[in-house]
């Protein structure tokens, strides 16, 4: 038995598309909702990825491999079919692993010259060579994409429509290159925080330019990486993104906290930005927002509104929070809940008066108020529930589910604290809010089955589509047949794979 199948396995067990397995990084997999899934705490180690790659290395690609090449070949793992890429470098071996079932739906990173097992995007108008930043972004808009991600001595991938996959015409990109087109719009700050190893982000806008960017760099096994993520220049109003009314209702709280969760990618700062420019339109009031990256300016509205951006460092985070809160915000936006010290600030906030709106990666509304509690230690955790129970207003967790002719719809799990739900947080009974939930419908509560169902009902998604961003299979397909929706994951999943 390889090694590299114990890491196999856990993609089968958990649904996830593609293992990530990079010199110096935490291995990783994506789960169902595009999002990454770290799987131990210790890094890797560039020699022992040699050698794990090594052992399930086909003999006759091993020659590219030493050389340095990227090589792909098919592995078989209980009878499951899977599609490894890997690189040799001097920091050591990078691997990515594939489910060759899953990348009909999902993507990899792909080679020069992509096969014809890879994601490609729809054609249009791509330069041999990247000359600028704005001429990639504008390849970018006419194409149809929301990110592009750059990575040293590899052609650019482009997500489109919830995808990731490779373009025809664009060359791989040298890391010298790269650097020189990041640092062309990098401002002085964040560069020197790259230059040091550091992670940073910050928000990018030109006006010849119809959208505004968020961008994100950080060095990888290879060398230098960014993503870059197209944001409108104005906030979606609530209308077109489909908030509900209890939704809307959170911004006229005068106190509390409101969690907006969900993967990376699934609009959590769009759907924040609504709920900044609904306050800013009918409160009067002063509003703070504590962001990674500037992504919309609140011009038009009746509030005084203060935006931060302190990139992703988090003591900067933490101090631009504590500064906020001297200045007596009615509503306080926090970017994102990291750790323990961020957690406490924001519920330190949110008792003394405030309405905080924050964001938090999960995968639920049971997994959100879990991790809440879980980053701190044993022996804080039932003080930190009393306080989660007092203060906490809803939680909001959303992911993407690509719609019925394109495009795609944000599907947003709704849980509104009530005496019920208080007491089972207080209690550390968690596992019961999702039938609380049920029994509270009439009240906005809505479990993320509840949402999808109504899609798939209204003829906005197809069942697959939802299956395969769901996180939770089984009740999904119980909901169908309640719901009198014929579905069949396996039937359907072959159907699509032999379309």
């Amino acid at each position: 038995m390889a090694k590299l199948d114990k890491f196999l396995a856990q993609m089968l067990v958990k649904g996830a598309a593609t293992l990530h397995l990079d010199p110096g990084q935490f291995p990783a997999m994506e789960i169902p909702g595009g999002h990454r899934v770290t799987l131990s705490s210790q890094e890797l180690v560039g020699a022992v990825l040699d050698g794990l790659a090594k052992e399930i290395l086909p003999e006759e690609l091993s020659t590219s491999y030493l050389r340095g090449e990227q090589v792909r070949f098919e592995y078989i793992y209980e009878t499951e079919p899977f599609q490894f890429l890997l690189q040799r470098s001097s920091v050591g071996t990078r691997i990515v692993a594939g489910r060759v079932r899953a990348l009909t739906q999902d993507s990899m990173p792909a080679p020069t010259g992509a096969s014809s097992g890879d994601y490609l995007l729809p054609k249009g108008p791509a330069p041999a060579r990247v000359l600028s930043m704005d001429s990639l972004i504008t390849w970018m808009l006419d194409l149809g994409g929301s990110d592009v991600y750059l990575n040293a001595d590899e052609s650019p991938l482009l997500r489109h429509q919830g995808r990731v996959g490779s373009v025809e015409g664009f060359k791989p990109i040298p890391a010298k290159e790269l650097t020189d087109l990041i640092k062309g719009i990098t401002p002085k700050t964040n560069w020197d925080a790259f230059e040091r190893g550091m992670d940073t982000e910050f928000a990018y806008t030109n006006d010849s330019l119809q959208c505004r960017l968020r961008v994100s760099l950080f060095h990888d096994a290879l060398g230098p990486a960014v993503a870059l993520r197209i944001m409108p220049k104005e906030v979606p109003d609530a209308d077109t993104l489909g908030l509900s009314e209890p939704i809307r209702r959170l911004v006229q709280f005068n106190h509390g906290l409101v969690v907006i969760a969900g993967p990376s990618g699934s609009g959590r700062t769009t759907t924040v930005s609504a709920l900044v420019a609904m306050a800013h339109e009918s409160r009067h009031g002063f509003i703070v927002t504590i962001e990674d990256a500037i992504e919309f300016p609140f011009l038009k509205g009746s509030a005084l509104v203060r935006q931060r951006e302190v990139g992703r460092d988090p003591a900067r985070q933490k101090q631009a929070i504590r500064a906020a809160l001297r200045q007596a915000p009615d509503i306080l936006v926090v970017g994102e809940l990291r750790d323990a010290e961020t957690v406490e600030l924001a519920l330190d906030a949110a008792g003394a008066g405030r309405l905080v709106l924050a964001m938090l990666s999960a995968t639920s509304a049971l997994d959100a108020i879990s991790r809440l509690s879980e980053v701190f230690g044993p022996d804080h955790q039932p003080s930190v529930r009393s306080r989660l129970a007092g203060s906490l207003k809803a939680v909001l967790c959303q992911t993407l589910v690509k719609k019925v002719g394109g495009g795609q719809v944000a599907v947003i799990e709704t849980m509104f604290n009530n005496p019920q739900i208080a007491d089972l947080i207080f209690k550390g009974e968690l596992h019961e809010i999702p039938t609380a939930m049920k029994s509270g419908r009439q009240y906005g509560q809505m479990l993320q089955n509840d949402v999808l169902v109504k899609l798939i009902k209204d003829k906005a998604i197809e069942p697959m589509e939802a299956y395969r961003k769901c996180h939770d299979r089984e009740t999904f397909i119980q909901a169908c047949k309640k719901a009198g929706i014929p579905f069949d994951p396996r039937k359907d999943g072959e159907e699509k794979a032999g379309a």
